[in-house]
């Protein structure tokens, strides 16, 4: 019965998510062998966040497979737990063990709790519309066909896509979190100041926590994770970044940036396995960080390419340098706010984004101000679709 319900999600997920990358993929391999192609292509509409409760439906089978938790007798328990609508869309990917105890019992809501829940809720409003949504613009402005790029300009759009990615995301995940919290609820933090990162396994941890913990504890671990040798860990860890890259999409483009970032995983824990990389130590440190952050970003760039050959052109372009002249002083500026609250997170060494307005309600109230004077001067005021929404 376990194995029935789990390979029922997986085809449900593969049926809608992937059935039309494949058939793509069927008719490009007939015309690489000198066959005509398929012209009739398939269209099949992707159900809103799909990815995301079929995650949460087979964490709750394995769960309950290994005895981690009893089953839920309620089948409107499970049905909350399963479509709770904070999360629906984007995510965090829940724990059954987490947020199903939270439905069964009765939850008490305080005058913090909604404070904190109006906090979280604003300010990832304001990361999106005010950070996400201009960076958007200039990402599609600057980097919307690989072939008419100015050379090394790539080396400027990738970090801008990185910012435009997490202001995206993290603000969906602050607002699932901040309603949520004026429920009574309590959902998983999601992202931990990840740019802050020294190398690639620090990154993983502290970036959509809820996914890489969910490869980690139901793929990685049950394919043997590092019990069985080196080389062994090491294949574990590239076939979780391959299922991650095509978790993300079924294109050219999720395939390449899964593999990617897993053989950057994989060096860098070769380098550390051999005694060739130093931790915690000052300049290296800082150092790790910038290698960290634009490792991704370039990764970043992969999402968008509709073909194998367009890795060839980016290549091509980072293969120079770029224009300083090219830098958006108006973009960096306007990712000031995320990258000061980040800091200031980081200082206070916080295990969840909190704004501590129970203890200071003055400096909250004066953070809002500014941030809606802020909002007021640098929202494009216009409609753009969450990032992850497409996955």
């Amino acid at each position: 019965m376990f194995i029935f319900g789990v390979s029922a999600n997986l085809l449900y997920l593969a049926a809608f998510k992937y059935f039309v990358f494949v058939w793509q993929l069927f008719s490009d391999l007939k015309i690489n062998f000198g066959f005509p192609g398929i012209v009739w292509k398939p269209e099949i509409i992707l159900p809103i966040g799909i990815s995301f409760y079929t995650f949460h439906n087979i964490s709750y089978l394995i769960e309950v497979y290994d005895k981690r938790i009893n089953p839920t007798k309620n089948f409107f328990t499970f049905a909350i737990y399963d479509l709770f609508f904070p999360l629906l869309l984007l995510g965090p990917i829940e724990r059954p063990g987490n947020l199903i105890p939270q439905i069964e019992s009765e939850q008490t809501i305080t005058k913090e709790k909604i404070w904190n829940g109006i906090s979280l809720f604003l300010w990832g409003v304001f990361i999106k519309s005010t950070i996400a949504d201009p960076f958007s613009r200039y990402v599609e402005i600057h980097a919307s066909s690989f072939e008419s790029l100015e050379p090394g300009i790539l080396w400027i759009v990738a970090p801008v896509i990185a910012f435009q990615v997490y202001a995206d995301f993290f603000g969906y995940s602050l607002c699932a979190m901040g309603l949520a919290e004026m429920m009574g609820f309590q959902l998983m933090n999601n992202f931990k100041r990840p740019f802050f990162s020294s190398n690639p396994s620090e990154f993983w941890s502290k970036w959509h926590i809820s996914l890489s913990t969910w490869l980690r504890d139901y793929v990685y671990i049950k394919l043997g994770g590092n019990r069985h040798g080196f080389l062994r860990e090491n294949t574990n860890l590239m076939v979780v970044w391959f299922l991650a890259g095509i978790w993300h999409g079924a294109g050219y483009g999720f395939v390449i940036w899964g593999v990617y970032l897993g053989l950057c995983l994989v060096l860098y824990r070769c380098l550390k396995h051999y005694g060739l990389v130093k931790e915690n130590i000052g300049f290296i440190s800082h150092l790790g960080v910038f290698f960290t952050f634009y490792s991704f970003s370039l990764g970043l760039l992969l999402f968008r390419i509709q073909s194998p050959s367009e890795t060839i052109l980016i290549l091509q372009n980072l293969s120079s340098l770029p224009n300083l002249s090219s830098i958006p002083l108006m973009i960096l500026l306007t990712a000031l706010p995320l990258i000061l609250f980040d800091f200031w997170q980081e200082k206070k060494d916080t295990d969840r984004p909190n704004f501590f307005i129970s203890t200071k309600p003055y400096t909250f109230l004066f953070i809002f101000f500014f941030l809606f004077l802020w909002f007021s001067l640098f929202s494009p005021f216009g409609k753009q679709d969450f990032f992850y929404f497409q996955f």
